[in-house]
């Protein structure tokens, strides 16, 4: 499941990029993000994640102003300290499991961007952007043999700001950070820090 939405996110992004090819220039971003869970995720999966990855195509309408469209996967991980209890539904009965507790939460955004740059052409170029789609959110708790799983595709917006710092032609330095906030009876939160690379082309 998650190789499929990853697919069809990347098979959009060059599809994007063929139609506009003769227009504008367009830029492909690739950014590890280290991520700090906040909120009921914290709750759940409270340690800070050095596991992720993140890809933007993005299409500038003029030097100030880009759209395009981002997604990767973070994935967060908690042990419990000792042995837990968990009581869960199996064939209608209560079953309770005592062991010890492993949480996981990954996260695939699928996110349509707009991002404005304060000063396109200067050695540090800030910018300021808005994110606004779906994050596939799945939570799993494992204990023993045992494994309770949720999975959810929740809507939600990823407010972000950050610096680009040329380095060649085409090629930039992308600093950034990046606040997620998808809706539900679950909600996920995090902030990222984007560190990565970008080409224009």
């Amino acid at each position: 499941m998650k190789l499929k939405i990853l697919l069809i996110a990347i098979l959009t992004i060059v599809g994007l990029n063929t139609v506009n090819a003769q227009q504008g220039y367009s830029e492909f971003q690739l950014n590890y993000l280290p991520s700090l869970p906040l909120g009921e995720t914290k709750d759940f999966t409270s340690k800070f994640s050095f596991r992720g990855l993140g890809i933007e195509y993005n299409y500038y309408i003029q030097d100030h102003l880009s759209v395009g469209l981002a997604t990767g996967i973070v994935t967060y991980y908690e042990a419990s300290d000792g042995i837990q209890s968990l009581t869960v539904v199996e064939d209608g009965n209560n079953v309770t499991l005592s062991a010890k507790q492993y949480n996981y939460t990954n996260v695939i955004p699928i996110l349509a961007n707009g991002t404005y740059y304060l000063q396109p052409s200067g050695q540090v170029q800030p910018y300021i952007g808005l994110g606004i789609g779906g994050y596939y959110v799945m939570r799993w708790v494992e204990m023993g043999l045992y494994q309770v799983k949720d999975d959810k595709m929740q809507f939600g917006v990823a407010p972000k700001v950050g610096v680009m710092a040329p380095l060649s032609y085409g090629l930039a330095l992308n600093l950034g950070l990046q606040y997620n906030s998808a809706f539900g009876d679950q909600p996920f939160n995090s902030l990222d820090f984007k560190i990565g690379l970008a080409w224009k082309y």
